[in-house]
């Protein structure tokens, strides 16, 4: 697929079961093979039904309709790192995009190169309490550990795509 250079302003949803919606105003900078690349300045504002707020670090997004994961790439100088949004496949909305969280998080932390997968409690209330049905919950487990091995691996040239893109915007 060609890259097509993008400039529109996107909002990403964000659904969390039963939390509500949270969004997130991001630029689009590129479309291509991998899905579409967004970007997040310091000073974009985000929402929760609890909060409102602007990122204090710079961030790059992908995401692609059709798969069950969203990545961040987050540059924070405290923990730079590689954040992967277990998640349904995004969908796009007439404002930009949105997708169910799923709660599982695999993290690679850039520092010292540990993957984590974040966010067990959470995934275990929402299959306990109903949040997500067994085969969402699935899904999750699946996604989390293929996604974890991937970051383990590094062999997926998108992972260090994002850290360029993100050096680029910032």
């Amino acid at each position: 697929m060609e890259a097509l250079q993008c400039s529109e302003n996107v909002r990403l949803s964000k659904i969390k079961r039963p939390g509500g919606v949270f969004w997130f105003d991001f630029q689009s900078i590129l479309q291509d093979g991998d899905g579409l690349w967004l970007w997040g300045p310091v000073g974009s504002p985000w929402g929760a039904p609890h909060d409102s707020g602007r990122f204090s670090v710079s961030v790059v997004v992908l995401l692609a309709p059709g798969r069950p994961w969203v990545a961040w790439w987050v540059d924070d100088p405290a923990d730079r790192r590689l954040e992967i949004d277990v998640c349904l496949p995004p969908e796009a909305t007439e404002a930009g995009w949105r997708y169910v969280d799923l709660e599982l998080d695999p993290v690679l932390h850039m520092r010292d190169s540990r993957v984590e997968i974040e966010d067990w409690d959470e995934y275990e209330q929402a299959c306990r309490d109903g949040w997500m049905s067994p085969d969402e919950a699935k899904i999750a487990q699946v996604t989390a550990e293929d996604r974890a091995g991937a970051l383990r691996r590094r062999d997926e040239p998108w992972q260090e795509r994002g850290w360029q893109m993100l050096s680029q915007q910032v």
